[in-house]
């Protein structure tokens, strides 16, 4: 079975078409809502013609419209879940504002957010363009002024000049000294997040990366902020984002940057952070949702696998230099594939670090995309070099197993589990989910209620646990000290040794006593009251001592079965109390659960005249 026998191959339309695009610019979505999936193309056009939206059926271009500027990227999401179910909503990024078509007609405008200049920033910069302020001594003290200002508020300019050195300042103050002017802020990347359902239709919000290293995620139906985050502490420009997730619960935003990073951005947090670092540029990057590990293609001519955490699992060389990255979800065969385009004009699929498929297109794939198209659920679209756009439908006896491949695995793909097979969803399935979406929100009320019960029943039970002192481990002013106990023998005297541990690297703890707290009618304590000498930073002490355990006179043979009959009680509990000098309360306090004596360990004759007792006793009660 060749490689090629997977694929069908669709003819596209006419020679006409000649596409001149990104793969941030592609996208597949149901226009009208008859499940008949379009394809968009936000294309950049070629000499005099400018750029245009072109929505392609099937493989016949069906209509276009102009976009105003070069486009950065293009997404579809949908505003609303009521029903009748309206339109989606098409957003196009472009250099410093996102235009929302519905129908594919304009209808809003969305800016980003810009920033007025510091009014201190503008008077420290009148006083530096003034000839007469241009010494060392005064562009020192303007400077330090500069500095004072925060980064985050300070204009391009400024932040350039304070990187220049004395000289440089000068120089650049007498030939071209101007105003700081503060540039609109730029859009580099776009995307979009679920908000509440992973379902097809359900609400999205729309999630744009600026120039200047920020996260902003927009209202889907007031196109406001929801939440800013930059990237990371140092600055980094994002180039291409991967969201996962859900707004009002949990997501993670995994963002390629330009300068050879990759970072992170979860929920409610105000700065990302950096995951991992790549030696060489990233091309593109795709995060596999089963277990939310990282693929990137680099220009090193390397395809990596990184964990959610950006630890590197493995790293495959390629035979050419990639060009773009797309995932090939097959869920009906419980695989998600990787198709790497090379320069070669071969697109190879990956399953781990197995290629388990390649295709020849003729041509440098240089943007690719898998998805629905039409009433298709698996097409690869791929936009060649030279403009053509080829259709590539995955039949649906296509096997990926290794024996099917025709490429040997990788041994650490040989040696994993088999992928799991999703069974088809079943009716019982589907009115479930149809039943929680209709009760989302008391479903969620009363887990929250059990949550908080469950909260402060663990509160309650800490706070009981402190006010009685029952802990054997000390933390705060004290040091963290540790106290357990080991009991020994058969009875009635049994050996107890109790270990008194100053878990601190630092500091030594002195002052200390142990005291040991029984009912003397059931237990003798040797030695109660033990002073613990100085215990150094990490050392640990022992003190033995013994217990005896009292009988009555008439012994009753219950008391060697109670850990049979439950029947113990407080008479088999001994409290160890550690206790610190000017303190009224103990430290610490340990409870030790007392075995009980060995009816061989004690006196035949004092045992017989315990069971001859209680029969008299069960003689008499017999008669009553």
């Amino acid at each position: 079975m060749t490689s090629m026998s997977r694929w069908l191959d669709v003819e596209v339309g006419t020679d006409d078409i000649d596409l001149n695009t990104l793969p941030s610019n592609l996208a597949l979505v149901d226009l009208q809502n008859d499940k008949d999936y379009k394809l968009l193309v936000a294309d950049f056009g070629k000499g005099e013609e400018g750029p245009k939206l072109k929505v392609f059926k099937g493989t016949m271009q069906t209509s276009d419209i102009l976009l105003p500027e070069l486009p950065l990227g293009i997404v579809g999401f949908y505003t609303s879940e009521a029903m009748p179910r309206s339109m989606p909503i098409i957003a196009v990024a472009f250099s410093s504002a996102v235009y929302l078509y519905r129908n594919m007609k304009f209808f809003y405008k969305y800016l980003l957010p810009s920033v007025d200049l510091s009014v201190h920033e503008m008077d420290i910069w009148k006083q530096l363009i003034n000839s007469e302020n241009q010494t060392p001594e005064m562009i020192t003290i303007l400077q330090e002024n500069l500095k004072a200002i925060p980064p985050k508020i300070l204009s391009l300019q400024s932040q350039n000049f304070l990187a220049l050195t004395l000289d440089q300042q000068l120089e650049y103050l007498e030939q071209a000294a101007e105003l700081p002017m503060w540039k609109p802020p730029e859009i580099t990347c776009i995307s979009t997040l679920k908000m509440n359902s992973i379902d097809q239709y359900s609400v999205s919000c729309l999630v744009v990366g600026t120039e200047d290293g920020y996260i902003i995620i927009l209202d889907p139906q007031t196109f406001t902020t929801l939440s800013q985050a930059k990237l990371c502490p140092m600055k980094k420009t994002p180039y291409r984002m991967i969201t996962t997730g859900l707004y009002n619960v949990d997501y993670r935003i995994t963002v390629a940057s330009r300068e050879k990073s990759v970072c992170l951005l979860k929920r409610e947090s105000t700065e990302g952070r950096i995951l991992f670092n790549t030696e060489e540029h990233i091309i593109s990057i795709e995060v596999i949702t089963a277990d939310e590990s990282i693929i990137v293609i680099c220009t090193d001519n390397t395809m990596s696998c990184y964990t959610k955490k950006g630890k590197k699992q493995w790293c495959v060389n390629l035979e050419h230099r990639p060009i773009s990255m797309t995932l090939v979800p097959v869920l009906h065969l419980g695989v998600t594939l990787v198709g790497v385009a090379l320069t070669s004009g071969h697109v190879h699929f990956y399953e781990g670090k197995a290629r388990l498929d390649t295709l020849f297109v003729r041509d440098v794939a240089s943007v690719m995309r898998f998805g629905r198209l039409g009433q298709e659920e698996h097409v690869l679209i791929v936009v060649t070099g030279s403009g053509n756009l080829m259709l590539k439908i995955l039949k649906r006896t296509a096997d990926f197993n290794s024996s099917a491949a025709g490429v040997e695995p990788a041994p650490s793909a040989a040696a994993g589990h088999k992928p799991w097979l999703i069974p088809k969803k079943s009716k019982l399935f589907l009115e479930q989910s149809a039943r929680e979406r209709e009760n989302a929100v008391p479903m969620h009320e009363a887990f929250q209620l059990e949550l908080n019960r469950l909260r402060l029943l663990a509160t309650r039970t800490l706070l009981d646990a402190h006010a009685k002192s029952e802990n054997f481990m000390g933390v705060g002013a004290m040091e963290p000290i540790g106290l357990t106990a080991e009991v020994e023998g058969l009875g009635p005297v049994f050996r107890v040794t109790l270990f008194v541990e100053n878990k601190s690297k630092e500091r030594a703890v002195a002052g200390l006593a142990v005291l040991f707290h029984a009912h003397t009618a059931h237990y003798r304590v040797t030695n109660p009251y033990i002073k613990v000498p100085l215990i150094s930073p990490g050392g640990k002490l022992k003190f033995p001592t013994k217990i005896e355990e009292v009988f009555e006179e008439n012994i009753n043979p219950d008391v060697f079965f109670r850990p049979v009959t439950g029947q113990a009680g407080d008479r088999a509990l001994v409290k160890v109390l550690l206790l610190k000098e000017d303190r009224k309360r103990p430290v610490l306090a340990a409870t030790v659960q007392m075995p009980p004596t060995d009816p061989m360990m004690l006196p035949f004759e004092k045992i017989q005249s315990g069971y001859q007792n209680n029969a008299v006793d069960w003689e008499i009660e017999r008669k009553n």
